[in-house]
């Protein structure tokens, strides 16, 4: 039996790997759930029918950029390019979840036809116009790819699952989707905010910029206007890094400078602490409808956790009459975005 893996890596791939598609790549592929995770994090039947299989990665090469989708069977989606572009927390959106599960049902059903993996993270990205499509499973690693074989049918259609899947993806986010409302609302929004606040979401301060003691390492706070259907993110960082974006493409960055901001934030981070059983997984991460707030936190539970990303969502009528758990926190946003002017 021949084992992939064993040469090693090759820079087969001509273009540039742009942040932060190679930080969440060694992420991801360090990620090994027990089995029980997924009984427990996947939906009715999910852990059933793949008990087996984990994860499933498709690196699929473009003329022009690389696409990697990983899915896992606890129904987490991501999607990153070699452009820096990239889609996270996607679990929810109906269109994105029938895909990922179809390619996870593929995978299953084909184990067969893939080779065994020693070490998934020494696998050479696949060539301009090729495919290679990952298989982790509790007992193994395992691969199938164009490269090995031009006539590959099932990588070719699995490759192309992955790509109508980043496609579904793509306008699930362009329309504003928030699975908690009947009607979906078309947002305009500029490329450089979608750019940036896509970046944002998943961007964690270095540890050692981290207090040791803190459990909420970072916020954004998306207000949604119902006059102007414009979108406002404020994201607060645990190592003192303040934003703002609009989605009309109004931006003010670095704003810790400015007298009054560092202090807003951090009671901004504090109040989150406290409001952290209001939240829960984050499973889409969308823009809000409009007249909502939501909250996306990477915070820990437990003190000796790891950091998690968790959603709250509620409407600015129920925030603003101070009764809901997330009442202050909404307060403490809206006086960073008042001294950030």
């Amino acid at each position: 039996m021949r084992f992939l893996g064993r040469s090693p890596r090759r820079e087969a791939v001509q273009y540039v790997l742009h942040p932060p598609y190679g930080e969440a790549r060694s992420r991801l592929l360090s990620r090994r759930p027990a089995p029980e995770d997924d009984a427990a994090a996947g939906p009715a039947g999910t852990a059933r029918a793949f008990g087996r299989l984990f994860a499933v990665v498709a690196d699929v090469s473009l003329d022009t950029h690389l696409v990697s989708v990983y899915l896992f069977a606890d129904g987490t989606i991501e999607i990153y390019s070699s452009v820096g572009l990239h889609s996270s927390g996607l679990r929810g959106a109906p269109s994105v979840a029938a895909a990922a599960a179809a390619i996870l049902e593929e995978v299953e059903a084909g184990l067969g036809e893939f080779s065994p993996v020693e070490d998934v993270s020494t696998l050479p990205l696949p060539d301009r116009g090729y495919s290679q499509i990952l298989a982790r499973t509790y007992e193994g690693d395992f691969a199938a790819s164009d490269r090995l074989n031009s006539k590959h049918k099932m990588v070719q259609e699995l490759a192309a699952m992955a790509l109508l899947l980043t496609q579904l993806a793509r306008m699930a986010l362009d329309e504003g989707f928030d699975r908690l409302e009947a009607g979906e609302v078309r947002y305009q929004l500029t490329p450089e905010y979608r750019r940036v606040r896509s970046t944002l979401m998943d961007w964690l301060p270095a540890p050692e910029q981290v207090p040791a003691a803190a459990r909420v390492v970072s916020v954004a706070v998306e207000i949604a206007e119902p006059e102007t259907e414009i979108v406002t993110s404020l994201f607060a960082f645990a190592d003192g890094s303040t934003s703002v974006y609009r989605s009309d493409g109004t931006l003010a960055e670095g704003l810790s400078h400015i007298p009054g901001v560092a202090e807003a934030a951090r009671a901004l981070l504090d109040s989150i602490e406290t409001a952290l059983p209001a939240f829960g997984p984050a499973k889409l991460i969308s823009l809000p409808q409009p007249g909502r707030v939501q909250f996306v936190a990477h915070a820990r539970l437990r003190e000796d956790g790891e950091y998690m990303e968790l959603l709250a969502i509620a409407t600015r009528q129920a925030l603003a009459d101070g009764l809901h758990p997330l009442s202050a926190a909404f307060d403490r946003a809206n006086e960073v975005l008042r001294i950030a002017g």
